[in-house]
């Protein structure tokens, strides 16, 4: 789920089509700019809220990654798995109902978590970031949060957003939900026990980066 599309429940349908229509440039540009981050290539990559999978794919085709698609939502991991399917990547991609809170995955075994646009969902930050760091290899790295890519592609969403939310007529994204700041995000980080993280400010968003 995103910010972006969501100020309470959407249809999964419209989630979907803003996703594929509006956003799909953020996902391989961010998927290269976490593997960048991370520096690995291969692996287990877990993409976290996944909606309909975006993200993690785009993970798995720049990389030699393996993918755990987890959402809440049965229709966005069906979604999910169909997109997976449509890219030949259903071999490297395994759709897994799950919460941030209570990851069904064992200590140790991601070497690569991804989110964007979900944190703000989590209903407990510090357990969710606790189960991120347990679930976290060691040597690997999480990436979670939000942004829109380059000063273009912002630009270019906006415009886009503007004709089918009019929270964007504005050609700024809306405000941010509470309780998403930087600050609060790294007062969640420090109840959760995590102390090597980092946050990175963009233009139009931050990122929790954990390891790495």
């Amino acid at each position: 789920m995103t910010q972006e599309t969501m100020d309470g429940p959407m249809d999964p349908e419209g989630f979907l089509s803003i996703a594929r229509e509006v956003f799909a440039p953020l996902y391989p540009f961010y998927a290269g700019q976490f593997l960048d981050w991370s520096g690995l290539r291969r692996g287990l990559c877990l993409d976290l809220g996944c909606g309909g999978g975006d993200l993690g794919l785009a993970v798995a085709g720049q990389s030699d990654f393996t993918v755990v698609l987890m959402d809440r939502s049965p229709v966005m991991l069906a979604a999910s798995a169909r997109l997976a399917r449509e890219r030949g990547l259903q071999g490297r991609a395994l759709p897994l109902a799950g919460d941030a809170c209570a990851l069904p995955l064992a200590d140790g075994c991601a070497d690569l978590i991804v989110s964007r646009g979900s944190l703000m969902f989590w209903p407990d930050l510090p357990r969710a970031f606790a189960e991120v760091r347990r679930v976290l290899s060691p040597g690997g790295t999480a990436c979670l949060g939000g942004g829109l890519g380059t000063a273009e592609m912002r630009q270019d969403i906006c415009r886009k957003m503007a004709g089918r939310d009019p929270r964007w007529a504005s050609g700024s994204p809306p405000p941010p939900r509470p309780g998403t700041s930087p600050r609060n995000h790294e007062k969640a980080l420090r109840e959760a026990g995590v102390t090597r993280y980092r946050i990175v400010r963009e233009d139009t968003g931050h990122w929790v980066v954990i390891g790495g």
